[in-house]
């Protein structure tokens, strides 16, 4: 029988086949056909799918995942730098590999904790296979770390957002002829896996694999766990995804992230610099051959972070604030055309430099009148009757429009959408604003973005998000299972239902059976209080194994169910434990709106 995974597949493409793009159209605003800007159409073709082989035993996948998958022959085995976003499209790169060799896998380098570089790793290797055959699975030290934070604390919201960023529940019409930026266009939803690495770095690793001698060297950028790795005996470096790939890379990126120092980003590019490579390989886009021009690629693009940073703090110390510094600051012609690496298909200048003001500064800009603002609906309540009223507002809106100033014909409308939600007149013009926008851009982050929440806007967008399982994608089972069990109950903390327990004075002390440990959780008038170890005192206890705790985790179980069928037994009154544990949400059952406030 065909598994419900299966079906469930089936459903997801039947309903983006069928998919016609709703785009907004009113009496005041005709629907916006699709289309693609020249300049990120002719981008795409840099990921057709293809095999390039570096030297005389490196090879990249181009085209298959978004992230390439490397693989360096080694005397008696291969190696695989890296394992592509979904089991089902690695395992369709690893039999292109072996269209190349048969040789066995010895060992694959995680090159940093992000999905498309990691949940591939079962359509390469199985854990069985991993433990028979001794292959090593290398990642930084920190690797698990920054995958906890990612995918359990902030999941849902990043899941979502990342959902808009690429733009996963898209049209067709939408979606074809587009690339990602940095690679093919990912689906949405597709189960991921994960097998947690057996072998760790810190700064640095020399070793032999397969009688290759590997340099692998943390170099914190794109991502703070980032892996390069360096073969000393061909001259070539693989820079995963330091070098971010075709593109202008994200300094900061919209989906949401942790502060990507830019400085430290430079730093490890001249790393880089140093070992005057002869062939560049990276996780995303195409190799580089030649040093000469490995050396320009690699200059032009720090120089290009640099000059953001640099030009950044120098205005801000002349009181710019975010905004200001977007609107001011542009990279000079020499690095801005340098084509492709510094054009914006994926990062920008503007989301960069505000970005670098926040991390420099934090959200205060200096005018104390942000300190205790006005509610923003109410605020917008207040503008809009200064203005005349909502018919003046709207019509300013759609003269603006028709004028093809869609920025503020969007913020007119914005005005209108925060005090009625429901006015679709405004939502028409907003949404057809957004579809002018996004049509118009040549980064495919803002072009999804606005195209996604043009979507919501029309009311299309909630059959997509319930067919699109993000939560396969960034919690899934294996992921769960990976995670230290100490930090998916501290998790919990963040999960309380604060203003519904703000009396609330009770402890859980929860023991898992096949680790034989204890942990609590003490809700105390609104503050969860993780407990590593038995808890003093404890009004209820809480025993299950780890198998069932991860099948909560991911919400393919319960609490109640676990007690109901006796995998789980609980000391303590069934009905006061209960309540307890409905003093925490299950943030994944969330659907909070990005557009509509």
């Amino acid at each position: 029988m065909a598994s419900p995974q299966f079906f469930k597949s089936l459903f997801i493409a039947a309903i983006t086949a069928a998919g016609v793009s709703h785009q907004a159209a009113s009496a005041d605003t005709a629907p916006v056909a699709p289309r693609i800007e020249d300049e990120i159409a002719a981008h795409t073709e840099h990921f057709e799918p293809r095999i390039y082989q570096v030297g005389k035993r490196v090879y990249s996948a181009v085209g298959w995942n978004i992230s390439n998958i490397v693989m360096i022959e080694g005397e008696d085995g291969i190696i695989l730098v890296d394992a592509g976003l979904s089991p089902a499209s690695s395992r369709q790169v690893l039999s292109e590999f072996r269209k190349i060799t048969d040789k066995p896998i010895k060992a694959i380098i995680y090159s940093h904790f992000h999905h498309d570089h990691i949940d591939g790793i079962k359509g390469l290797v199985s854990e069985q296979e991993i433990r028979d055959e001794g292959i090593r699975l290398i990642a930084h030290e920190s690797l698990l770390g920054n995958l906890t934070d990612e995918s359990l604390l902030l999941g849902p919201i990043l899941a979502l957002r990342g959902g808009y960023t690429f733009g996963f529940m898209l049209n067709p019409a939408d979606r074809q002829g587009m690339n990602a930026g940095i690679g093919p266009l990912p689906e949405g939803g597709l189960p991921g896996s994960f097998i947690a690495p057996n072998e760790l770095v810190g700064d640095r690793l020399q070793t032999e694999v397969a009688g290759i001698t590997l340099d692998i060297m943390h170099v914190p950028s794109e991502a703070p766990d980032e892996l390069a790795i360096y073969l000393p005996e061909d001259n070539i470096l693989i820079d995963t995804e330091v070098l971010q790939g075709p593109t202008f890379p994200n300094v900061y990126t919209l989906r949401g992230t942790k502060f990507r120092d830019p400085a430290v980003w430079v730093r490890s590019i001249d790393r880089l610099r140093a070992l005057k490579a002869d062939h560049l390989v990276p996780t995303h886009g195409q190799p580089v051959s030649g040093a000469d021009r490995v050396d320009e690629v690699l200059t032009m693009t720090r120089d290009g972070i640099q000059y953001l940073l640099d030009q950044s703090i120098r205005w801000m110390n002349r009181g710019y604030t975010p905004d200001e510094l977007a609107q001011h600051i542009k990279l000079p012609p020499h690095l801005e055309s340098y084509a492709p690496y510094l054009r914006p298909y994926y990062g920008t200048v503007q989301q960069s430099v505000r970005e670098i003001y926040v991390g420099q500064l934090g959200w205060y800009q200096g005018d104390p009148v942000a300190l205790n603002p006005v509610p923003n609906k109410e605020r917008s309540r207040r503008l809009v009757q200064l203005m005349g009223g909502g018919a003046a507002v709207l019509r300013a809106a759609q003269q603006a429009y028709k004028a093809d100033d869609f920025q503020w014909a969007a913020e007119l409308a914005t005005l209108l959408l925060d005090n009625d939600a429901s006015d679709t007149q405004a939502r028409d013009i907003k949404a057809a604003a957004f579809r002018q926008m996004g049509y118009a851009s040549i980064n495919i982050n803002w072009r999804n973005w606005y195209l996604t929440s043009a979507m919501e806007l029309e009311g299309a967008l909630e059959q997509r998000l319930a067919a699109v399982d993000m939560r396969a994608v960034f919690l899934p089972p294996d992921i769960v299972a990976a995670l230290p069990t100490a930090a998916i109950l501290h998790s919990m903390t963040s999960r309380l239902k604060a203003e519904q327990a703000l009396v609330t004075q009770q402890t859980l002390a929860i023991g898992i059976e096949d680790e034989a440990a204890v942990f609590g959780l003490q809700i105390h008038r609104g503050v969860c209080r993780f407990i590593e170890g038995a808890p003093p005192s404890a009004d209820f206890k809480l025993t299950l194994d780890r198998n069932t705790l991860n099948g909560i985790v991911t919400g393919r179980d319960s609490f109640a169910q676990a007690l109901g069928t006796n995998r789980a037994k609980l000391t303590g009154n069934p009905d006061a434990f209960l309540a307890f544990m409905e003093l925490f949400e299950d943030p994944w059952q969330n659907k909070p709106s990005l557009t509509l406030r």
